[in-house]
């Protein structure tokens, strides 16, 4: 059942109440766009879905429009015929990243020309309302930290200083849709989630959830660190809600609706998943000396470091809040990790 939304709240942010468009969802055959799509046509919205073929099946789609390549060339006019807004979700992935002159050029094509151009067709378009989803690894890879070292959670106003070329061109993208949106006085909204989980997740959470159904010990029992989560739901949810502020003006969201450590992570997917965890005391100095030694320092400081972030702003200006807890989250993830396994 859609949820009520709230009316236009006093800061002014134009929130508008029950209100049905026909919203373009690029990237609608990926983890995250399945979930937007199947929430906004429950919201009352009509999506048209771009894929990159146009062949693929997306459930709740009034249609499916195949735009290929993603770059400074792609003709968006057929997507946007009759759209009244954009949510851009497609982008190349940070996962398994690399920084040859290549493959930052490939990250620059898709993630800053490929947005733009989807950007200006839209507006030329007369669709004055996007949804851009970026990430928090604009603010960078780990958490800043207060005079007694605790980590502060990344707010609007935290420095953005990304490094590797997916957190480099998500930020070089918000400031070209930034300049945009501003000269056309037109709706951006920009959203930046930490790591995002639930049915359908891939790459690291897939390949540990892979471990513990296998029941293999994991050595990740003594770290105590501190790192935000999305439910893929929630994010979701907090698309719909941006999707309703009509007005003019560009507005950035950091959000996310859990901290957990990584061993606490370990323990709430196994029981998602009805399985047992299985954390070994292995020391942090060695996991870091380890990877080190393998190669591996960055993906073992993603397990050992604390990277949070807030979202009391996107909570007191749109009204966010999760309608999924993590343990609700959990179960669906299992639920579905053994329906596909």
């Amino acid at each position: 059942m859609p949820r009520r939304w709230p009316v236009t709240p006093d800061w002014g942010c134009g929130l508008m109440a029950n209100n049905s468009l026909r919203v373009l969802v690029t990237g609608a055959a990926g983890f995250v766009g399945q979930h937007v799509v199947q929430q906004l046509v429950a919201q009352g919205h009509r999506v048209v879905a771009a894929t990159r073929t146009g062949v693929e099946e997306i459930t709740g789609a009034e249609r499916v429009v195949g735009v290929g390549t993603i770059d400074a060339n792609t003709d968006w006019r057929p997507a946007l015929t009759a759209c009244e807004a954009v949510v851009h979700l497609a982008a190349r992935a940070h996962v398994g990243e690399a920084t040859t002159p290549a493959a930052v050029q490939a990250f620059h094509a898709t993630n800053v020309a490929g947005s733009s151009c989807l950007a200006e067709a839209a507006l030329a378009a007369g669709i004055r309302r996007m949804v851009f989803l970026s990430s928090c690894k604009v603010y960078g890879e780990q958490a800043l930290r207060d005079a007694g070292g605790n980590p502060l959670p990344f707010d609007r106003h935290s420095p953005l200083l990304p490094t590797g070329p997916y957190g480099e061109t998500k930020l070089a993208a918000e400031m070209q849709l930034t300049t945009l949106y501003e000269k056309a006085n037109a709706a951006l909204t920009i959203l930046r989630p930490p790591l995002i989980y639930g049915p359908g997740n891939k790459a690291n959470l897939l390949a540990l959830m892979r471990a513990i159904a296998r029941g293999w010990p994991l050595p990740l029992g003594t770290i105590a660190n501190r790192r935000s989560l999305l439910f893929v739901g929630n994010l979701a949810d907090a698309i719909g809600l941006a999707l309703l502020r009509d007005a003019a003006g560009v507005r950035a969201y950091p959000l996310s609706d859990i901290e957990l450590s990584t061993p606490d992570l370990v323990r709430a997917l196994a029981a998602g998943m009805g399985r047992r965890a299985r954390l070994l005391p292995v020391p942090t100095p060695c996991l870091r000396l380890a990877g080190r030694a393998l190669g591996k320092a960055s993906a073992i400081a993603r397990l050992t470091d604390s990277l949070l972030v807030g979202s009391a702003e996107i909570r007191a200006e749109l009204g966010w809040q999760p309608q999924t807890p993590l343990t609700a989250a959990m179960r669906l993830t299992g639920e579905w990790f053994w329906r596909q396994s």
